[in-house]
């Protein structure tokens, strides 16, 4: 499958197959599930995905992909902050409003490409046990290789308590969101970073923010609901972002929890020298 459409898509566009197929499952990674099956057709279901996501930032939505167009960006994950000149943005309410919506979560075989979930069995061997006991409730760490290593920064549009080299990578992975997705920048907030307690329902399973190195997001305040197999629009938007730098997104987690992201084990396995 190519990597850019070569031609348009979809309201009056060209409609060339393999475009189509791409824009459809990208369209299908973000959660518009009922545009069907990639199939190659662009028929009613298609445009009208075509113009659902693009309510989430222009104003007057075409229903047309074109190559290089601020639609494409948005969809490929690789927009620049730059809006179409025929395209004016949607105003800040409207925009907030739009990507704390929810949508079905995307199917977890089209997410997180390329990258594994750290397990507890990997972060125990790897920096050992954050604490001696757990609970539902967030509690200090006293291993003393993790005290040592954690920083109380800012990432952007809030502060974290965090493992440093997680920090770091965040400060980085906000820089692309505030450049590429604007609107969602300014509606970030965080629900928590560094916090030991047992995984939501569990009493045996340690949560990885036991380690500092996993961090829920909200959206104007807004905490995604998680295990409704439902994200909000703002975070599929922003989590191929982070996936470029090596973050899992907990919505392709068994129990769906978009809210979640974590260091996957192949980005962790390169901070792990950086420790002291």
């Amino acid at each position: 499958m190519s990597s850019s459409v070569q031609s348009s898509v979809g309201r009056q566009g060209t409609n060339q197959r393999a475009d189509v197929v791409l824009v459809q499952t990208l369209l299908l990674a973000r959660g518009f599930a009922k545009l069907g099956d990639a199939d190659g057709v662009c028929g009613k279901n298609t445009i009208d995905a075509i113009v659902d996501f693009q309510s989430n930032f222009l104003r007057r939505p075409d229903g047309k992909i074109d190559p290089g167009g601020t639609s494409w960006r948005n969809l490929s994950g690789t927009y620049t902050g730059v809006a179409s000149p025929s395209q004016p943005p949607a105003s800040p309410a409207a925009a907030a409003g739009s990507i704390t919506r929810t949508v079905p979560r995307p199917d977890p075989a089209t997410i997180n490409i390329g990258l594994r979930p750290v397990s507890n069995s990997f972060m125990l061997a790897k920096i050992g046990q954050p604490r001696g006991d757990y609970s539902q409730l967030c509690q200090p760490p006293t291993l003393p290789l993790l005290r040592r290593n954690l920083v109380l920064d800012s990432v952007g549009p809030f502060r974290v308590t965090g493992l440093v080299p997680a920090v770091l990578s965040l400060k980085a992975v906000m820089i692309d969101i505030e450049r590429e997705q604007p609107a969602v920048y300014k509606a970030l907030g965080t629900a928590g970073m560094l916090c030991c307690r047992w995984v939501r329902g569990s009493s045996t399973s340690i949560s990885n923010h036991s380690w500092g190195t996993a961090i829920d997001l909200t959206l104007g305040g807004v905490l995604d609901v998680r295990g409704d197999n439902q994200v909000q629009v703002g975070l599929s938007l922003i989590a191929p972002i982070f996936n470029r730098h090596g973050w899992f997104w907990g919505a392709g987690f068994r129990t769906e929890d978009g809210m979640h992201f974590e260091p996957s084990e192949s980005i962790l396995q390169q901070w792990l020298p950086k420790l002291r």
